[in-house]
C-alpha cells in the first residue's frame, strides 16, 4: 500500500520580477544520488500559474519509492510556451521531519538578451 506523504514547497524568485501570465510550473522531486546520471523523478506536478511569487504548492509523492540510501532533491522550473524561464540553480535535498522548503529560482536569460544588454547591433 502506497505511503502518501507531502511537503510544502515555497517557490521564490531572486529578482523582482513575475512570471508570465499562465506559465508552466514543473515541480518534482527527483533522486539525485548518481553524479554522472541525470536525476529521476520521482514524481513531479505540472500546473498553470497566472500570478507573482511566492508560488506556494503541495508536493506529495510515495515514500515507499523512497530509497533510505539514496539522495532526493527538489526541483522547480517555470516555462512559457515551452521556453525556459525561470529554473532553480540551488539543490535543495530533501529531509527527513522537514515539512516545508522554499525552493529560489532563478530568470533564464536568452541569448539575445546577454548580447550588448539585450541590444543587437546590426
Amino acid at each position: 500500500m502506497p505511503q502518501i506523504k507531502s511537503v510544502t514547497v515555497e517557490i521564490t524568485c531572486s529578482d523582482s520580477t513575475t512570471p508570465p501570465a499562465a506559465a508552466l510550473v514543473r515541480l518534482s522531486l527527483a533522486d539525485v544520488s548518481l553524479a554522472d546520471a541525470p536525476s529521476t523523478p520521482v514524481t513531479e506536478l505540472d500546473l498553470r500559474w497566472g500570478s507573482g511569487f511566492p508560488i506556494t504548492l503541495p508536493l506529495p509523492f510515495d515514500w515507499s519509492q523512497i530509497n533510505q540510501k539514496h539522495e532526493y532533491a527538489i526541483e522547480a522550473r517555470i516555462e512559457n510556451d515551452g521556453q525556459l524561464v525561470y529554473i532553480n540553480t540551488t539543490n535543495y535535498t530533501l529531509k527527513p521531519g522537514v515539512g516545508t522548503y522554499q525552493v529560489e529560482v532563478e530568470k533564464v536569460h536568452s541569448v539575445a538578451e546577454g548580447l550588448h544588454g539585450g541590444n543587437l547591433m546590426g
